[in-house]
């Protein structure tokens, strides 16, 4: 196997805008699966909150609505921000179907909140109105695969199969607990299928693929559990840390496990780690293999993977970003 050693990390100093005084107009957007009442009823307290500081606050839980709501309310003008309360996954899908220039606060309330964490947002509704009144715009890089964007990541292999298994037998609210039969379904049936990746566009002439059985690329260093797989991301040097696993089966992937919950695994002959800015991943034997982002069910291979850098518009209060860079 080819590997490729890791660059130093330069992330791009990059200046953090203010939110338009003028637009008055908030858009809220949440999950309806994840209908806990106590949930609602924060939200409910938020929304209250952004009225009484006189924001027009129009909160819906359909997907087309989204999109209609943002579309017109950005063309006309006065649209400050969407704000998606929920956990990483929800955070991922408003980012989907709002337009790209329309900056999102992200609020989490959901299962897996590392992007929430990352960004030292609070749920308290004072919290939430003084980072809508008097926090910024921070341009971080977005990730797509398949024409869809990601927030965070995007892999293909065991994780990505757990999540199909969980996407095509899902129902109702999801928790850390709903996870454990796909993971068992995963862990005696998947046999880690080998896939081919070529780094750079579709358009390039191919050079010889590195050959894989697990696939990480990440925009941010975030990742379930908190697994330091790729802990110097950046999201703001237009690049994607890619680790690729070369072995397979169930000891191989514990093996690696261990190595990441060491840090060691960079160290390892059989993991390639690199930076770039595209890749093509696919089946090397024609299986099929699905990919996940953000959390969530993306597809099956094969898939152009690439960054799009600074295209991900993120309201963060103004510590968040002088602490990850941004200049006021």
């Amino acid at each position: 196997m080819a590997l490729s050693q890791p660059e130093t990390s330069h992330s791009v100093l990059r200046a953090a805008h203010p939110l338009r005084r003028e637009a008055r107009t908030i858009l809220v957007s949440m999950n309806p699966k994840a209908g806990f009442r106590a949930r609602r009823a924060h939200v409910g307290e938020i929304t209250a909150t952004l009225r009484k500081a006189h924001f027009s606050v129009l909160e819906t839980t359909s997907l087309a609505e989204l999109t209609a709501l943002a579309t017109y309310h950005h063309a006309a003008g006065d649209l400050r921000a969407v704000v998606a309360i929920g956990g990483d996954g929800t955070a991922s899908i408003v980012r989907r179907h709002v337009p790209l220039e329309v900056p999102m606060l992200a609020v989490p309330m959901g299962t897996e909140n590392l992007l929430g964490r990352y960004l030292r947002q609070s749920i308290a509704p004072a919290e939430i109105l003084d980072v809508l009144t008097h926090g910024v715009v921070a341009d971080f890089d977005l990730g797509r695969a398949g024409g869809q964007p990601f927030l965070l990541m995007f892999s293909a292999g065991f994780d990505a199969e757990v999540i199909r298994v969980l996407h095509e037998n899902r129902r109702g609210n999801i928790s850390r607990a709903t996870y454990a039969m796909p993971i068992l379904h995963s862990m005696y049936r998947y046999y880690y299928p080998p896939m081919r990746l070529y780094w750079g566009d579709s358009a390039t002439e191919r050079a010889e693929a590195t050959i894989c059985r697990w696939l990480f690329a990440f925009n941010l260093p975030l990742y379930a559990f908190g697994l330091p797989i790729a802990p110097a991301a950046v999201g703001t040097d237009g690049l994607l840390d890619v680790c690729a696993f070369e072995r397979g089966f169930l000891g191989s992937a514990i093996r690696y496990l261990w190595h990441v919950f060491h840090q060691s695994h960079r160290e390892l002959a059989d993991v390639a780690n690199h930076r770039a800015t595209c890749f093509r991943v696919e089946s090397a034997e024609g299986a099929a293999i699905g990919y996940q982002l953000d959390g969530d069910y993306g597809g099956m291979l094969p898939v152009d993977v690439e960054v799009l850098p600074g295209q991900l518009r993120l309201v963060v209060s103004r510590f968040t970003a002088q602490r990850l860079g941004f200049q006021l």
